[in-house]
């Protein structure tokens, strides 16, 4: 009976062991389990010409960092097509979920059509390459409401914050939990 009592005993502080070395990987699942977020971009119906209507962009996993006081948004493993941001006329919105909840949408520009969307959220893209697609993983990318600096105080921007705050919220909230986000 004692060698019975021993091999129990023995059996659970192995069982213990294996359970406390994996509690960092554990703890990081619990923290992050469902948590959903990506970002689709779309079309709008009356643009002048038709490219593709909708295009998916990414997801949590893509986001390398957010920092939430500059805006800037670095990615990871995610190729995009130029014509998102090469679109002049700007006739594409990026749309931000959370499982199937809308958090907010931003328009798509580059670095130099941004200046004329002064009142609106934007999902701005520093720069690209040549070519149909390009590797995101170096190049910056911004969530900024209009163009920065320029519109701080402008009325139509604070509402639109305000009608985003939620949306914006739960975004940090869950790249926080993820651990993606950064500071300047």
């Amino acid at each position: 009976m004692k060698k019975s009592l021993n091999y129990w005993l023995c059996a659970m502080l192995v069982l213990a062991a294996g359970c406390f070395s994996c509690s960092d990987d554990r703890d990081k699942d619990i923290n992050t389990a469902g948590l959903s977020l990506y970002a689709v971009a779309r079309q709008s119906a009356d643009a002048p010409m038709q490219y593709k209507a909708e295009m998916p962009l990414f997801s949590l996993d893509n986001i390398k960092s957010f920092n939430p006081e500059t805006g800037e948004l670095r990615l990871k493993n995610v190729v995009l097509d130029t014509h998102l941001f090469s679109d002049y006329s700007c006739q594409y919105r990026v749309y931000f979920y959370s499982d199937k909840n809308l958090l907010f949408d931003a328009r798509a520009v580059s670095w130099f059509s941004s200046a004329a969307y002064f009142s609106d959220l934007t999902f701005q893209c520093v720069g690209f390459g040549p070519g149909d697609e390009f590797d995101v993983s170096e190049i910056p990318f911004y969530i900024r409401y209009g163009y920065p600096g320029i519109n701080d105080g402008d009325e139509t921007v604070k509402e639109l914050m305000k009608k985003n705050e939620a949306g914006m919220e739960r975004f940090i909230e869950i790249l926080r939990r993820a651990g993606k986000i950064v500071n300047s």
